[in-house]
């Protein structure tokens, strides 16, 4: 891969999570007419091939298994470019669905006492990532962490009560391992999800309260975004643009 030219500083952000980070059942037939084509000069991380490649949304924007999913990161980019037009994106996603933050022996989880499971995989390829940029001239940082992710930790009451503990340690350690201490953590707020999620009180009290109470930390807000009617869980299309919009809109207020 060529590196285009910049007239501004590259950025590099991470899109993590679960399912609603992913893109749940979400494809190309889903996707609005301006996110049809490749975004120009977004580039996005091919875990299989150890490369970027041009971010094309419905095609590469999911996991190995998943391809054609797309998340908030689809509408995030095109926004970025408009407002970016000489400066290059580049995307590493790692979300993967039905994963909670806390640690659990009986299911893969992004805590960061959990050896060689989620948190651990996806700083292996933004590492991979950066020096994949690096060796090719064009060192970058990691500019932003868009996170939409706390709906299996809600299924717990006491995964719920410690989430916001395990949000910070995990916010800190995101910025020591993939970034630095000016990168912009984005959370998605996890919808009120009523009967059957005990904790989801305490986990969307804890990313508000981070998010008030942390530098460079952002919340979006996503009650009033549209569900998919099969399970009043996951984000539409239209909400994963919305998403986008959001985490677009929330960074740039607090970039350094």
């Amino acid at each position: 891969m060529d590196l285009p030219p910049a007239c501004e500083p590259p950025a590099l952000v991470v899109v993590a999570g679960q399912s609603n980070a992913l893109g749940y059942t979400l494809g190309r037939s889903d996707l609005p007419p301006h996110l049809q084509t490749p975004v120009p000069d977004a580039w996005i991380w091919n875990p299989l091939r150890k490369g970027f490649e041009p971010l094309a949304p419905g095609s590469n924007t999911g996991a190995p298994n998943n391809p054609q999913a797309w998340g908030p990161e689809a509408q995030f980019a095109w926004r970025w470019r408009a407002a970016h037009p000489c400066a290059p994106l580049y995307v590493v996603k790692h979300a993967r669905g039905d994963t909670g933050l806390a640690a659990d022996p009986a299911a893969r989880d992004w805590s960061i006492s959990s050896r060689g499971e989620l948190f651990d995989a996806a700083s292996t390829e933004v590492s991979a990532a950066k020096a994949a940029l690096a060796a090719r001239g064009a060192p970058v940082r990691v500019s932003a962490v868009l996170w939409m992710q706390g709906e299996k930790d809600a299924t717990d009451r006491a995964k719920g009560d410690a989430y916001e503990t395990n949000l910070r340690a995990f916010i800190a350690r995101v910025r020591a391992r993939w970034g630095d201490a000016q990168t912009v953590f984005e959370i998605g707020r996890i919808d009120d999800l009523g009967d059957g999620y005990p904790g989801a009180g305490a986990v969307r009290r804890a990313q508000a309260r981070v998010a008030a109470t942390s530098e460079h930390v952002t919340l979006t807000d996503t009650d009033a975004f549209p569900r998919q009617p099969s399970d009043g869980l996951h984000l539409t299309a239209k909400a994963q643009v919305a998403l986008g919009d959001g985490f677009f809109e929330a960074g740039r207020k607090v970039a350094p």
